[in-house]
């Protein structure tokens, strides 16, 4: 739990920072991969999150932006279509679930801004500035 507020701070930092410098607000979306999950495994990974979500929303209001939920294994991704309808509007509008993004992204270092130019960081920055803009 520690870390996700601690992480949740850093981001908060840096977007507060470049607002200062351009004038324009700056959000943090937040992208989970997904792949891989288990529906039936230990919950400690998702009960930290929701924790630190719970604890933090309050401190950062400002910088919250869509959170994207990728690449969801299939049974997943269908009790979600299921589920989804029934969540409060608000959480509807923020959660993205979505395929593609990360996907075939076996090591998060490929994303780095070196070596330039870098088509998996290219294409992974359009994709999620695609989700966002719906």
């Amino acid at each position: 739990v520690d870390f996700f507020i601690y992480a949740k701070e850093v981001n908060a930092r840096v977007a507060l920072k470049r607002t200062a410098e351009t004038g324009k607000l700056h959000a943090v979306v937040l992208a989970n991969d997904l792949s891989g999950a288990r529906l039936f495994g230990s919950s400690a990974f998702r009960d930290a999150l929701s924790l630190a979500s719970q604890k933090t929303a309050s401190v950062y209001p400002g910088i919250a932006g869509p959170t994207l939920l990728l690449n969801l294994p299939p049974l997943l991704g269908a009790l979600v279509k299921v589920f989804t309808p029934l969540f409060p509007k608000v959480v509807q509008e923020r959660l993205r679930f979505e395929s593609g993004p990360l996907k075939g992204v076996d090591d998060l270092k490929a994303l780095l801004r070196k070596p330039e130019p870098n088509p998996t960081r290219d294409a992974f920055l359009a994709d999620v500035e695609r989700l966002v803009a719906r």
